[in-house]
């Protein structure tokens, strides 16, 4: 019996997936991890600290166009593989580090990295792969962000830190790009099916006349000058920038928690269930999106991730462990719901035509947000000793978005190309 053989999409895919795994579970899913023992060792300010998060957004944000027109023209295998050595090469810096220019160096650079070989490279390469079933790989693949919380979580706070310290486990970090991002980009990543003689979604060349179709309707919808002159475009970006300041409490989450006084394995087992939690998320409210409109999807998850603010606004030291734990399933609802939904506002107000270009512009506001909110929130906290402002002013920019994303109308002119 001869078995059928996988189509290379499919190996392209997990490739993605654990480049998104390694990019988001190294970068800022663990930044928050390291605060505590910066803190500590090098008699840093929480605001000092958290800069370098925002450098981190603040390179992305910038590095991100700039790739995407290198894989245009140069292809992904090289740009990936460049973005890997820009984040060893950060990590390496971290591991080292002495003073913290060294620090803000190195989270430049592994923002840079992250740019080139994170979920914004690996989108745009799964898009070209799949045509039919490019909403079932570009979910799959996005499960990469939680799988690493789940990964991540419990590796970093319960074994490397406690055993390695800071240094080693930043060196960790660098071995585990060298060895597993690189050799994957370098042996993997393929910009279009047709550089391995193939055709999207796996189909044969009896099936152009059908791919034909599907690239004509990837080719409707408002030019890139036509959408960024529009309300809708603006109102999105306002919201996706108000609700990603939630990112602020993502990165002060765990030291909070530790003034608080809850435990290691407590914080752990909290964190492994908002990755938990958010990975079915991403799934749950992409199925969803099919069956109601994906402005509703959205409010849901912005009004879940309300919440759970909320909920941790009014934990306290005496709390007990199990409303800790609710607060993650709440938080990992929300965020989970809320990572796809943002790319679906988008291609269902402006379409494919300039999707790219459009969704690239939009990421810059989430991008600006993520990173200027933990310094906000570490500056809050270094002025009063407590986090207590900081969330409750997050919790209402997270609010405001609801009427914000209600308020958005699909502009007319759609055109096709």
């Amino acid at each position: 019996m001869i078995l059928p053989k996988i189509f290379y999409g499919y190996w392209l895919l997990l490739a993605c997936f654990i480049l998104n795994v390694i990019s988001a579970g190294c970068g800022p899913i663990s930044f928050s991890f390291f605060v505590t023992s910066l803190e500590e060792v090098h008699q840093w300010s929480r605001t000092e600290i958290m800069t370098g998060f925002s450098l981190f957004f603040i390179f992305a944000a910038l590095s991100g166009p700039f790739a995407g027109r290198m894989v245009h023209r140069f292809g992904a295998r090289g740009v990936v593989s460049l973005g890997g050595l820009s984040s060893c090469i950060g990590y390496l810096l971290l591991s080292q580090m002495s003073g913290l220019w060294q620090y803000y160096i190195g989270y430049a650079l592994i923002g840079t990295g992250v740019a080139a070989s994170g979920p914004v490279i690996t989108t745009l390469v799964i898009s070209n792969w799949f045509i039919r079933r490019r909403g079932m790989a570009i979910g799959a693949m996005s499960m990469g962000a939680g799988t690493a919380g789940m990964i991540f979580t419990p590796l970093v706070l319960v074994y490397l830190l406690p055993n390695l310290g800071w240094d080693k486990t930043y060196l960790t970090y660098a071995g585990i790009t060298a060895v597993l991002a690189i050799p994957l980009a370098i042996l993997v990543i393929r910009t279009h099916p047709v550089d391995k003689g193939l055709l999207p979604d796996g189909r044969d060349t009896s099936e152009i006349e059908g791919i034909a179709e599907d690239r004509a309707l990837s080719n409707q919808g408002l030019p890139f000058r036509n959408a960024v002159t529009s309300q809708a475009f603006w109102l999105l970006a306002v919201a996706i920038f108000i609700v990603s300041s939630h990112m602020g409490i993502m990165q002060n989450q765990i030291p909070h928690m530790e003034d608080l006084g809850f435990s290691a394995g407590i914080i752990a087992s909290a964190m492994s269930v908002l990755a938990v939690m958010s990975t079915i998320s991403t799934l749950v409210f992409g199925w969803l999106s099919d069956k109601i409109r994906v402005k509703f999807t959205a409010i849901i998850a912005v009004s879940i991730i309300t919440i759970a603010i909320v909920l941790l606004i009014n934990i306290n030291s005496n709390s007990p462990d199990w409303l800790l734990v609710l607060y993650t399933i709440l938080m990992g609802l929300g965020i989970g719901g809320w990572m796809p939904t943002m790319s679906l506002l988008t291609s269902v107000n402006f379409g494919l035509l300039a999707y790219g270009t459009i969704y690239g512009s939009l990421n810059a506001f989430q991008s600006i947000s993520a990173g200027t909110s933990p310094i906000l929130s570490g500056y809050l906290f270094d002025l009063t000793k407590t986090y207590e402002w900081a969330f409750i002013i997050t919790a209402i920019a997270v609010a405001l978005g609801i009427p914000t994303i209600l308020a958005i109308r699909r502009p007319k002119g759609y055109i096709t190309r």
